[in-house]
């Protein structure tokens, strides 16, 4: 390895270690009201079961959702573009395990990685790593079903933030003594022998559920309690009771 490459990464490490020292003081000074639909279903506290996670959030809250709370069993999917190379560096520390790939650039390998590692959750950030924002694509459902590892939806919004500009997503980040509201939602159960076409309609399903948490924490955010109970879908509580 050349010098300037070994720079470079110590480079990168210290930006890490800055920015993680920064986002863990400014985070002492947030309120964040965590509401979860299933117990259980969260990276809140280690696994009691062998029951592991895909959750699904949007690339611009991904630093929200992951400063929020101490993630247990964690591995999170990271592009090969250069800005993962600090994000994944920053998880790190946090001791979340990165796995580099996307859909476009290491998926197959990244996915052997995942089906090897049945005791970690797995964070996803399926708008990545070029958008559009907000619109999902059907790796997550894919790995969902090749990993039998169900998807839960995640949505986190603040009452006041800062948006740091990117190339086609800002990053949303709580200013100081705001509040932030992070929902879950029920696990999404993804059979392993779905066609391709039903998995483009199960992934069209993650973001009809996907939007809605995000209309649901917005309004939340503001101090709706009204919707509190919906949280949990009507179409989620029939699943549920049939089950």
């Amino acid at each position: 390895m050349s010098p300037v490459k070994i720079r470079n990464r110590i480079v990168h490490k210290a930006i890490a270690w800055s920015a993680v020292l920064l986002l863990r003081t400014l985070f002492l000074t947030v309120r964040t009201d965590i509401r979860v639909a299933q117990k259980g279903a969260m990276t809140d506290a280690p696994p009691a079961g062998t029951m592991r996670y895909c959750f699904c959030l949007w690339h611009d809250i991904i630093l929200a959702a992951l400063f929020c709370h101490k993630a247990h069993s964690l591995s999170t999917l990271i592009s090969r573009h250069e800005d993962g190379t600090y994000l994944s560096d920053l998880i790190e520390i946090l001791g979340i395990r990165p796995i580099r790939g996307s859909a476009s650039r290491g998926g197959a390998q990244a996915t052997k990685q995942l089906l090897e590692m049945p005791d970690q959750h797995i964070c996803i950030t399926p708008d990545g790593p070029r958008g559009p924002r907000h619109k999902m694509k059907d790796g997550i459902t894919y790995i969902s079903a090749r990993t039998g590892r169900p998807i839960v939806a995640v949505t986190v919004k603040a009452t006041r933030c800062w948006k740091i500009p990117g190339r086609w997503s800002d990053i949303m980040i709580p200013k100081p003594f705001s509040k932030i509201v992070a929902i879950t939602s029920v696990p999404i159960v993804v059979r392993s022998d779905l066609s391709r076409e039903q998995i483009t309609d199960m992934t069209a399903h993650v973001q009809d559920e996907m939007d809605r948490l995000d209309a649901l924490s917005d309004r939340l955010v503001r101090g709706d309690e009204s919707v509190a109970d919906l949280v949990v879908s009507q179409r989620q509580c029939v699943e549920k009771k049939a089950a």
